[in-house]
């Protein structure tokens, strides 16, 4: 065999990873703007060669997907000209019109997606992506809006465009937490995709909080989260050009989950989010928290929506048990039921005699039983063959279950040998039926039987045993009657 071609895939990462480590040695320049937007857009062109390929489901959302990257590369291109070329670093400008669109547009498309790819209900996806989600918002609002809010120094179109972008992160945030615990397969595209978005959204936040905490960022940390861009815009082009894409929009069955230890150690982080904000305030304020109201708002509902998933992990357990409990009950009964016959089999037989006994000896009622046996069943099956047995048996069966009562119980023994128990009875009356039952008997054919009545005193096993032994003495006097046991 030969050498196998690596994917153009994989051949794209190598040459976006080298791509984003050369950018680092770009100056903050004309160059750095060309360099940053020549990689961003190769990741667009990657993504929209990948689906030209035939049977990608939803082909034309991704398209719009990568419109929105293309969208977030105008607005690169606008703030860069306004910032090197004009000088003019005015807040809002053209560029945050590109930035919001794009970023509604993308939140648009995902949304669209996760509705194809999920199209079942699935409370527990929701609450926990909400729970994820819920618990960013409370750090966005104490230390991204809120302070907006406050800003003397912007303008209400400032302030609306600046509590945008958190905002709009959030709601891609969400997005990004219900594709990651909608269950499914998880094939390649996939985790390229939800990888590019953590990326995106690991930069946005890291620029949204250095520009909070009025951190100088040098030209190495300005790069850095640079390439955290970057690489979400080139993970967007391997997962275009991944196989994978073409099934990545596909419905999938939700089935009930698995709760791992990456969700709980997930979702109990997100869950501690508030208390230990509340802790670093009152630290920091010694003992004053100055958002106190929006914490304990944020514990609230974490606590609630703690609770609601607990629900629905109550539910998803009654549930199992409800299956568990079904399949338990149908593995029971195919258990004491014979698989040709759909008699009841000798384990049936051994657990039901005895407990009709016993309510025989404690209501005072007679009881009677018949041991049968098809007359000459080998020389048939050897004349006929196994499969012509295995027909009369059955239909044998059928035919003598619909000539006795709904309280007689009729098994298979073993073989061709059936056992027949009837209560309120005697052996005259057992007798009568049996004479009835053998014109019944499909194909001509005939059987032997032998009768023991109970004394009220012995035992299943003893019972059994007269029956069998009369059998016995029915095929010894020439077949095709019945014997009675002696007292």
């Amino acid at each position: 065999m030969g050498r196998q071609e690596r994917p153009l895939w994989k051949w794209y990462l190598v040459v976006m990873a080298v791509a984003v480590m050369a950018y680092f040695a770009t100056p903050d320049s004309w160059v750095q703007t060309i360099s940053y937007n020549a990689i961003a857009l190769s990741g667009i062109i990657a993504m929209l060669i990948g689906l030209r390929r035939d049977g990608v489901t939803a082909a034309g959302l991704w398209r719009a997907f990568a419109g929105c990257q293309m969208l977030a590369v105008c607005g690169d291109v606008a703030y860069a000209w306004y910032a090197r070329h004009l000088h003019d670093f005015s807040y809002p400008a053209p560029a945050d019109a590109f930035y919001l669109v794009a970023g509604l547009l993308e939140a648009v498309v995902l949304t669209l997606v996760l509705l194809r790819r999920l199209p079942t209900r699935d409370p527990a996806g929701v609450i926990e992506a909400v729970i994820l989600a819920g618990a960013f918002a409370l750090v966005a609002w104490v230390y991204l809006m809120k302070p907006v809010t406050e800003a003397a120094d912007l303008t209400a179109v400032g302030r609306l465009v600046a509590i945008s972008y958190p905002v709009i992160d959030l709601l891609l945030l969400a997005l990004v937490a219900r594709m990651l615990v909608g269950g499914g397969a998880r094939n390649g595209a996939f985790r390229l995709l939800a990888a590019g978005m953590v990326s995106y959204l690991a930069a946005d936040y890291a620029w949204a909080f250095t520009d909070h905490f009025q951190f100088d960022a040098g030209t190495f940390t300005s790069h850095l989260m640079d390439a955290g861009y970057l690489l979400a815009f080139g993970l967007y082009g391997v997962a275009g050009l991944h196989p994978g894409i073409a099934d990545l929009a596909k419905p999938i069955l939700i089935s009930d989950r698995h709760f791992s230890r990456w969700r709980l150690a997930l979702l109990a982080g997100a869950t501690l989010i508030a208390p230990l904000l509340l802790a670093w305030q009152a630290w920091q304020g010694h003992h004053r928290v100055t958002d106190a109201g929006a914490i304990a708002f944020g514990c609230i509902v974490m606590f609630l929506l703690v609770v609601a998933r607990m629900a629905v992990l109550v539910r998803q357990v009654e549930r199992q048990a409800d299956v568990l409990e079904r399949q338990t009950e149908e593995l029971t009964e195919l258990a004491q039921r014979d698989a040709l016959t759909g008699l009841a089999n000798r384990r049936a037989w051994e657990q039901a005699l005895p407990k009709a006994l016993e309510r025989a000896r404690r209501d005072g009622r007679p009881l009677v039983l018949a041991v049968m046996d098809l007359d000459h069943f080998k020389r048939y099956n050897d004349r006929f063959g196994h499969q012509a047995g295995d027909r009369l048996l059955k239909e044998a069966s059928a035919a003598w279950t619909s000539g006795i009562r709904g309280d007689d119980l009729l098994a298979r023994y073993g073989g061709e040998e059936f056992a027949l128990l009837v209560p309120d009875s005697s052996g005259p009356q057992m007798a009568a039926l049996l004479d009835r039952l053998r014109p019944l008997t499909p194909f001509g054919q005939t059987f032997s039987a032998g009768i023991a009545v109970w004394d009220g005193e012995e035992t299943a096993t003893d019972l059994f045993g007269r029956a069998d032994a009369a059998l016995y003495v029915a095929k010894d006097e020439g077949r095709n009657r019945a014997a009675f046991a002696p007292a």
